[in-house]
């Protein structure tokens, strides 16, 4: 987990800002423009040294870096959006993003210096997470999907020929890790409610060729499309008719079914792009060098990718310092003035974080790192190529339906009631949520 606490007691001016900022960079005593800078504390003194880059390269602006606490981040940025102290640059969560434009705090990046270049290198899901009724509200500071992860060795011993990409190849090859006594439970999954509770649902039917809502933002589940419901159903019996899918997911989180994995537990998982460099890393995991990615399992084989998602730097819409602070994230979520991806692969790097941009794919030390990851590249290639973004995410509403949704899923998986009734009720919350605008 990020080292977080020793930052959070930082002031603004504590981090980066003023004479401490023109300090530790040579010139910058002469910097004209002052930006402010907030984000979540992930990994902060990494953030710290890529606005140090960028201030090497524009003597001209000095950044005032506030690193906040990562799960009240949204509560803290609102605060400050009320009492009308946001500071000039940010991060974004594509889940607030709609909601943040409709409140008035973004300000959008269309004919910006550079923008129509760094977009036509970007994943198309990338950009379509940053837009919002028709405008670009930011640049990217990661992007990722999430994946379908194995243990190949058990799967081996369990005399599985080849990893699965359907539900149907999911159910059958767990069901012989079972028989051949490998894991009680082969399916280890996180389902207590979280940020990312909704991932492997999303990403089981988008990769099913099924949609959840239309262009107008109307649900079409789960009567006029019933891949949800299809997705759903199998999700019960995997947990109790065929019981290949460990209950004890419904005390998990992400995270903790992350950990979970590594240490050993399960066979089959799905989680964050990120986590495959870790699961392969012996400083995390003891299965180090065995987990393997496969295209994310459906209903059917349609060669659609699972879902992928973006956090964003962005400005606000009150900012005085526009060049500046656009100049700061372009740097941040684009290229440097050699024209490199300094930021994204400097994440990627140390980190595993999903990048943005295709060309990224062929950068040598990137390659290099994902072989030494473990990863399938051609896998990986088709599901990054063919990930798609949630098609309510740039609703103002969407946070809440998430949580709403989240909880009816967790209720049927608990048997308190059953799949369709479930998805009712959450498309019901969507069209009331969307009256309510």
């Amino acid at each position: 987990m990020p080292k977080t606490a020793d930052f959070l007691t930082m002031s603004r001016r504590a981090v980066l800002a003023g004479g401490a900022a023109a300090a530790a960079v040579p010139g910058l005593a002469q910097a004209a423009t002052s930006v402010s800078f907030d984000g979540w504390a992930f990994e902060p003194q990494v953030t710290e040294g890529d606005i140090k880059a960028f201030m090497q390269q524009n003597p001209d602006i000095s950044v005032a870096y506030t690193p906040l606490d990562m799960q009240a981040y949204a509560q803290k940025m609102v605060a400050l959006f009320v009492a009308g102290s946001q500071p000039d640059a940010f991060y974004v969560r594509d889940t607030d993003l709609g909601a943040w434009v409709e409140a008035g705090w973004l300000r959008p990046i269309d004919g910006e210096p550079g923008l129509e270049a760094l977009n036509a290198e970007m994943f198309p899901y990338i950009r379509q997470a940053m837009s919002y009724k028709g405008k670009q509200y930011g640049t990217p500071y990661y992007g990722d999907i999430f994946m379908y992860m194995y243990d190949r060795q058990a799967l081996a011993k369990a005399h599985v020929a080849k990893p699965p990409v359907t539900l149907e190849e999911l159910k059958n090859a767990a069901l012989e890790v079972k028989k051949a006594g490998i894991a009680r439970y082969p399916i280890l999954k996180g389902y207590k409610t979280d940020v990312d509770g909704l991932s492997e649902f999303w990403s089981m039917v988008l990769a099913s060729g099924g949609h959840l809502f239309d262009g107008a933002l109307d649900p079409v589940y789960p009567h006029q499309d019933k891949t949800a419901l299809g997705v759903l159903e199998w999700l019960v019996d995997a947990m109790h008719t065929w019981k290949i899918m460990d209950p004890r997911g419904l005390q998990l989180d992400q995270t903790q079914a992350r950990d979970a994995f590594l240490g050993g537990q399960g066979v089959l998982t799905s989680n964050v792009g990120n986590v495959l460099p870790r699961a392969n890393d012996k400083r995390y995991s003891k299965r180090a060098g065995d987990i393997q990615i496969t295209r994310f399992p459906a209903l059917q084989d349609v060669g659609k990718g699972p879902m992928g998602w973006a956090r964003l730097y962005a400005i606000s819409a009150k900012t005085k310092k526009v060049d500046a602070a656009w100049r700061l994230i372009s740097f941040m979520g684009g290229k440097d003035k050699n024209g490199h991806y300094f930021t994204a692969k400097d994440w990627y790097l140390r980190f595993g974080v999903g990048y943005s941009y295709k060309p990224l794919d062929h950068d040598p030390d990137v390659q290099k790192a994902q072989k030494d990851a473990g990863y399938d590249l051609q896998v990986r290639a088709q599901q990054y190529a063919t990930a798609q973004m949630r098609e309510n995410i740039a609703s103002p509403w969407y946070a809440e339906w998430d949580r709403f949704t989240q909880q009816q899923v967790q209720n049927v998986l608990l048997g308190e009631t059953k799949p369709l009734a479930a998805l009712e009720a959450s498309a019901n919350k969507a069209r009331a949520l969307k009256k309510q605008g």
